[in-house]
């Protein structure tokens, strides 16, 4: 950082409103398309729609975590 400070801090006010418009310009984001959309219903027609407790969730979660690690075991 203070090797740029040397470099500019003898320019006049012009030259420094000029450099920073410069690097401004530059970091402006770009509009780009998503990486991904949020799935719309249509894109998931089967998805079942129900909605479950967090104690649902959690023993669907470890029913397929458990037959994930019981198929690695039976090899």
């Amino acid at each position: 950082m203070s090797y740029y400070w040397e470099m500019v801090k003898d320019m006049d006010e012009t030259q420094k409103l000029e450099l920073a418009t410069m690097l401004i310009e530059s970091v402006k984001p770009i509009q780009t398309k998503p990486l991904f959309d949020t799935p719309i219903e249509e894109d998931f027609p089967d998805m079942d729609k129900e909605l479950y407790t967090p104690e649902e969730a959690y023993k669907l979660t470890m029913k397929d975590i458990k037959a994930i690690y019981d198929d690695k075991n039976a090899i």
